[in-house]
């Protein structure tokens, strides 16, 4: 394949499937819907994996929905034979803008669903791994409907590369706290590029801490309590 790709000469939208895993509320005595935390997963990965570390993370009153990418991909390091495994990833298009755009109707869509089964949509936040992280900063600047994300909790991921530095907040991400983790051996994410990531993130949002935590490219399991503290406090 060469950068010298043909532009299509027409582009037509096309539904597919969005697979949305859950693990519902526990019965609550707040008077208003359940707050909701919609989780995205890694390339490669996939969305119940990712389920079942938020089941560790998420308190138990919000409703939690994890996302499955709209695109397959080989995992990496097991493309032949009979170990290969397909995954799943947010990246559809060569195109970042369709991308971004397929990004946030998957989440709007999530959104909607998580309202017609009592979700508060007043009261999301979005929990990611990897690839997605940016994504999400970007929804947050301008989310679905104008409604702030109460929250962004960003793992072992980038933010948007077009922030070369300090920026201003919208109307809706003044509104949103995030939560950001680092590792100390995360190869796609070392020290040298996440040094930048809290200057950049204070400038648009609400509030903004960022940890680093010893491990590789793994959600680590030494920040379990440092995100569930951050959900309650935030979400």
């Amino acid at each position: 394949m060469t950068d010298s790709v043909p532009a299509p000469t027409a582009t037509l939208s096309v539904s597919i499937p969005l697979h949305l895993f859950v693990r519902e509320a526990v019965a609550s005595t707040e008077p208003a819907g359940k707050p909701v935390v919609i989780g995205l997963h890694g390339y490669a990965m996939d969305a119940p994996s990712l389920l079942e570390v938020l089941r560790h993370v998420v308190p138990e009153h919000f409703l939690l929905i994890s996302m499955q990418g709209p695109m397959t991909a080989v995992a990496p390091g097991v493309e032949l034979g009979k170990d290969m495994q397909v995954g799943y990833h947010w990246g559809a298009s060569r195109d970042p803008e369709e991308n971004r755009a397929i990004h946030r109707a998957c989440v709007t869509n999530a959104i909607e669903w998580a309202a017609s089964r009592g979700g508060d949509p007043d009261r999301v936040s979005l929990v990611a791994f990897s690839q997605p992280c940016s994504f999400n900063y970007r929804l947050a600047l301008n989310p679905p409907g104008g409604r702030p994300f109460r929250s962004v909790t960003a793992l072992c991921g980038g933010i948007p590369g077009e922030w070369e530095g300090p920026g201003d907040p919208t109307p809706a991400s003044g509104q949103t706290h995030v939560l950001h983790v680092s590792t100390t051996a995360d190869k796609f994410y070392p020290t040298e590029r996440i040094a930048t990531y809290r200057e950049k993130l204070v400038s648009r949002f609400a509030s903004v801490s960022h940890t680093i935590h010893k491990g590789g490219h793994r959600i680590p399991s030494s920040s379990y309590t440092e995100i569930r503290e951050f959900l309650t406090r935030f979400g």
